[in-house]
């Protein structure tokens, strides 16, 4: 049975803040603006995936924080750039 149409909140073309986007998502669901989605191909890297536990203090945290929402990216990718470009400086 084909899914009921609901009226539903416009999608918005642009979010102000992270906080206004996760707000929005947090009460709306994807499945009702599936338009919007472009598909992509892609391959995943059968490479091994390490996660680790760091540990930091609130004022490193917070640092940390602020720079992450003006680069506008997670705070994972924030980190993972910042230790690649450390690595880059040592010897292999």
């Amino acid at each position: 049975m084909a899914k009921s149409k609901q009226k539903r909140d416009p999608l918005p073309e642009t979010f102000t803040t992270l906080e206004e986007l996760a707000d929005f998502w947090d009460t709306h669901d994807l499945t009702d603006y599936e338009e919007y989605l472009t598909p992509v191909d892609m391959e995943l890297d059968e490479e091994l995936v390490h996660e680790y536990v760091v540990v930091l203090s609130g004022s490193l945290d917070e640092r940390l924080r602020t720079i992450q929402e003006r680069e506008g990216v997670s705070i994972s990718t924030l980190i993972n750039l910042w230790v690649q470009e450390k690595l880059l400086t040592y010897p292999k």
